[in-house]
């Protein structure tokens, strides 16, 4: 069996437009990152509405002059979809960055066809198959849905998206995407491709060059399965303490990846020692005892993260090149950054939470005085780089006001409200 998945970013400025060219291009740093030592940088198969095909500013002018349509204010210009199958697929008829490989060829004019299929004829301005990276069978499409407003034509991604959600019959606009993807293929490509997980779907917003990378690998990295050997390689070693020390550190790491690519937002840091239900139902002199206990499965996670060279200032930006000896994948460093912030932003609220029950008639702390103060943010960040945050965006101040109400419903034991952290 093969596999589809789809990602999608909302494009909303001229100044994405721009970078997503200099991508296409190979001018950014990325683009040049990821060209493979053999290959012809900018080897692929492109199309666009302009005379150059990876112009995607001029293609996109060009797109609404043919079409004649308007923008809406603060509305999306397009969206970018990258259409994925397995590469496995791809090289059933030939090498993987081949040009000529048939493969290639229908799923470059597939992808495009698909997404005219229900964003509208003429709906695509610009498409490429990338061919010079070391992955492949990925097409980036822009794709720019006109729709009729008050007589008018008007570039409207929200309207096509909604209507291909009643198509789908999902009540998720991006999973509708992944399974009209997947349809498409098993009719256009072959019948043995299949839908990709849902946890694999991306809706994400004001991706960068920078990031671009992050989600393509993601992307390919959601349709392949490791190898069962791992038992078997333990078996045939011998390891000194240090070494063993190291493992189990490693093993914590990618037991928390693997958590947090399939919770998502929902992650929760590993259980301490003690829970906040245990806590003394009298104020304590020194709360630390208590507040190391609780916090002591996510503390375990940030120091081991730490001698693997990923900590929460560490990868305080959009490069993800922390941590690459131990994690080669870029998704597992992007996952375990945001697993780190996770337990960076639950140190804090314990913190809070513990002073401000032994504390109850003086001054109640706010996790942002606690440490690791920047760790919220760093979630939200690390979650938009992986596409995590839903549609309608929760904001930060909710979303941290919603978490310090848990912690007032968990330390509320004497009228019987709450549930353990």
């Amino acid at each position: 069996m093969f596999k589809a998945a789809i990602r999608v970013n909302k494009i909303k400025s001229i100044a994405q437009l721009r970078g997503a060219t200099l991508h296409a291009e190979r001018h950014d740093e990325t683009g040049k990152a990821r060209v493979r030592e053999d290959a012809e940088p900018g080897h692929a198969l492109a199309w666009s509405k302009a005379d150059n095909d990876r112009d995607y500013l001029a293609a996109f002018k060009a797109h609404k002059a043919e079409m004649g349509a308007g923008e809406r204010k603060n509305a999306p210009l397009c969206m970018q979809a990258l259409c994925v199958v397995s590469p496995e697929w791809v090289e059933k008829a030939g090498d993987l960055h081949d040009a000529d490989n048939p493969h290639n060829q229908q799923l470059f004019d597939q992808a495009k066809a698909w997404a005219e299929s229900w964003a509208g004829d003429g709906a695509v301005f610009g498409a490429r198959l990338d061919l010079d990276e070391k992955g492949g069978a990925v097409v980036d499409l822009m794709i720019s849905p006109v729709r009729e407003s008050r007589g008018k034509p008007v570039i409207s991604t929200q309207k096509a998206l909604t209507e291909l959600k009643g198509i789908a019959g999902e009540r998720n606009e991006y999973a509708a995407l992944q399974t009209s993807w997947a349809d498409w293929c098993q009719q256009h490509l072959d019948r043995d491709i299949v839908r990709g997980t849902r946890k694999e779907i991306t809706a994400r917003e004001h991706m960068s060059p920078e990031t671009y990378g992050a989600v393509m690998d993601k992307a390919r990295e959601s349709l392949s399965e490791p190898p069962e050997r791992f038992m078997d390689a333990l078996r045939a070693v011998d390891l000194s303490h240090e070494a063993t020390e190291r493992l189990r550190d490693y093993l914590l790491l990618k037991g928390e990846i693997s958590r947090h690519k399939t919770m998502g937002r929902d992650y929760r840091p590993p259980e301490g020692d003690m829970t906040l239900k245990r806590l003394p139902p009298t104020p304590q002199n020194d709360a630390w005892p208590y507040i190391e206990a609780i916090r002591s499965g996510a503390e375990r996670v940030i120091e081991a993260s730490h001698r693997f060279g990923v900590s929460l200032k560490e990868n305080a930006n959009d490069l993800y090149e922390n941590g690459k000896d131990a994690f080669p994948s870029l998704a597992d460093r992007m996952h375990l950054s945001a697993v780190v912030a996770h337990c960076g932003a639950f140190c804090a609220r314990i913190e809070a939470a513990v002073k401000n029950r032994f504390n109850p008639d003086g001054y109640q702390m706010s996790p942002k005085e606690c440490w690791p103060n920047e760790a919220p943010q760093e979630v939200e960040r690390h979650e938009r780089n992986l596409g995590l945050t839903a549609p309608e965006i929760i904001s930060q101040h909710d979303r941290v006001a919603h978490e310090r109400d848990d912690d007032r419903e968990e330390l509320d034991r004497d009228t019987g409200r709450g549930h353990s952290l």
